[in-house]
């Protein structure tokens, strides 16, 4: 339990009278099997593979790190190897909130949606981790929980930040990720350096025992952040020794403590709590049963001929697959912001003859390699730009990728769309350190205007939408059913995101303005038209309140390529239609669904 890992802080040790060999459990595979000795293919990073809104991408590329994390594991077990990322336990996904543009850790998210960061961590999860029965490729790890993405030093270091956070906001825009990726089967979560109103994420027994394990189920194992637990006592002040930083943790239901290179560090402090009655002895088999278990599940005390998993070598890195995959990863990543007169796709052959403007008669073409979003209204204003493309951080295969997406090569063709808004200046930016969700994201932006709204992305082609079907009454605890047909209306074939956004008329609480509730990319070929058949949920019509509660009453429902009622908007329509939902109010665990 004081062996998350971390130089001298891991591996957790053997036990030889029984078997048990060390373990490392510090292991990173966001995009790619990151930081391990040797080789591994390097994927979009994560905020580009949001912009995909794909959650078939996001498991393929989860599947394909989890083969070489699993291929060089097994090296390294071969040779003794237990360092730091040796280990099959990943500290991925990242699934915290991108509310604020300068957060450092933006590009490690899956966006400002709560219910697209869900979706793509359910698909991370399932794809790392696999579907055999038995074993599991690669165990997943959901952070940083929660309420994380506060200030790094200014006006307040995030090892001592304090975010408080209102019980709707915690609920609506926080948790619902997590709860995804619990239900997805992770085996782990990681809790985050902050305080959440007052008490530290790692000692906060309403979080870890409350939330994730009596109301969602969560039978696996909670890690600490890098040095969160010693930062308990040290930076939060909240305890005053490790002893009682110890007890606090373990009894609020954290697992495994992942320090600063310590050796001696607060988790080592667990014995004497027991000794001193502070912890029971079954609370500690409590915490360990989940290491252990996970531990088996990996097929760690099994034979290797058991485990098909182990077969696997180093072959599989950087194999033809997993390098093709990485260009297509990248392109599904990048997101046409704008596209003057069809500047693109180049026709290599005809730009010589061909006037664009800065008089040399060539096109200027802006590439963006970033994370957060940036002030470039001077270039989407100005005439000679003539096409904006953002790339994110693409990996391995960025030139092979540029250059097919630039040139249409191979029918490349973008239809990324933005996982985040855009602010229009930091003026619409309300202050870090300020947790409510007020003015932040696309959900409760209000009526300020952003540079590029969450949702946009252009395409070589365009799309129309037709023939909007909806259930037009319902029961309180029934599932939407909803169709659409979707034809591509333009020159070339090409992928649409098609976006399903709700609203409420008459909701008892605050709510979003509206919130994007399902979501599909699907490719459509040049004159060709596809019906596409989606769901809402019970639970994405509820509202908190003291509970999750479900509501009668009128509800509206958009269709199409982008937000609703947008300025910067692509050329395809949106349709909108409403449904009523029939019944008294009633929680929402009463209903089945």
């Amino acid at each position: 339990m004081a062996r998350g890992g971390v130089m001298k802080n891991g591996p957790a040790p053997a036990i030889p009278h029984l078997g048990i060999k060390p373990y490392n459990w510090n292991t990173e595979c966001l995009r790619g099997d990151a930081q391990a000795p040797g080789y591994a293919t390097s994927y979009p990073q994560a905020l580009g593979l949001a912009a995909s809104f794909s959650s078939e991408l996001i498991f393929k590329v989860a599947n394909a790190t989890a083969t070489e994390v699993r291929a060089k594991h097994n090296y390294f077990m071969s040779v003794g190897n237990y360092d730091d990322h040796t280990g099959l336990s990943c500290f991925s996904p990242v699934i915290n909130i991108m509310r604020h543009p300068l957060w450092g850790r933006n590009q490690e998210t899956y966006g400002e949606d709560p219910y697209l960061s869900g979706l793509l961590a359910t698909a991370f999860v399932k794809g790392l981790q696999g579907d055999h029965p038995r074993y599991i490729k690669a165990n997943a790890g959901c952070k940083h929980f929660d309420a994380h993405g506060g200030p790094e030093n200014i006006p307040v270091s995030r090892f001592s930040f304090d975010a408080k956070v209102e019980e709707r906001d915690l609920r609506m825009t926080f948790l619902p990720q997590f709860q995804a990726c619990v239900e997805a089967g992770t085996y782990s979560i990681m809790c985050s350096y902050n305080r959440v109103n007052g008490i530290p994420a790692c000692a906060n027994k309403k979080l870890l025992t409350d939330i994730l394990r009596s109301e969602w189920g969560f039978k696996g194992y909670v890690v600490s952040d890098e040095g969160a637990i010693e930062f308990i006592m040290l930076a939060h002040k909240y305890t005053s020794s490790f002893l009682d930083t110890a007890i606090a943790s373990v009894n609020s239901g954290c697992n495994l403590e992942l320090t600063f290179n310590l050796t001696n560090n607060v988790f080592m402090s667990i014995k004497d709590a027991v000794h001193l009655g502070n912890i029971t002895l079954e609370t500690v088999k409590e915490r360990l049963y989940p290491l252990f278990y996970t531990r088996m599940r990996l097929g760690e005390f099994d034979p290797p001929e058991m485990n098909p998993y182990s077969s696997l070598d180093l072959s599989s890195v950087q194999n033809q697959e997993h390098r093709d995959l990485a260009v297509e990863a990248a392109i599904k990543s990048f997101v046409l912001l704008k596209n003057q007169n069809h500047t693109l796709p180049l026709d290599i052959g005809s730009i010589r003859g061909k006037r664009f403007g800065a008089a040399a008669g060539r096109p200027l073409i802006l590439l963006l390699f970033n994370a957060g979003p940036l002030d470039i209204s001077w270039a989407q204003n100005s005439i000679g730009v003539h096409a904006i493309m953002e790339c994110f951080f693409p990996a391995q295969a960025a030139g092979t990728a540029i250059a097919k997406i630039l040139t249409g090569s191979e029918e490349a063709n973008p239809a990324g769309r933005l996982p985040a808004t855009w602010p229009a200046g930091m003026e619409q930016v309300p202050a870090m350190e300020n947790y409510t969700m007020q003015g932040r994201t696309y959900r409760y932006y209000g009526n300020q205007v952003p540079l590029f709204p969450f949702g946009y992305g252009l395409s070589y082609t365009t799309f129309q939408y037709t023939d909007l079907v909806v259930t037009p009454s319902i029961q309180i605890c029934d599932t939407l059913q909803l169709s659409v047909q979707v034809k591509n209306t333009g020159i070339r074939t090409g992928d649409e995101v098609i976006q399903v956004y709700m609203s409420w008329s008459n909701a008892s609480v605050p709510v979003p303005r509206w919130q994007l509730v399902a979501v599909q990319r699907v490719a459509i070929l040049l004159g060709g038209s596809v019906k596409v058949s989606l769901l809402l949920l019970p639970r994405q019509r509820a509202v908190w309140t003291s509970h999750w509660l479900l509501e009668p009453g009128k509800f509206y429902i958009y269709v199409g390529g982008q937000q609703p009622f947008q300025l910067t908007k692509v050329p395809s329509n949106v349709l909108q239609t409403s449904f009523t939902v029939n019944g008294k109010a009633c929680p929402l665990k009463t209903c089945s669904t």
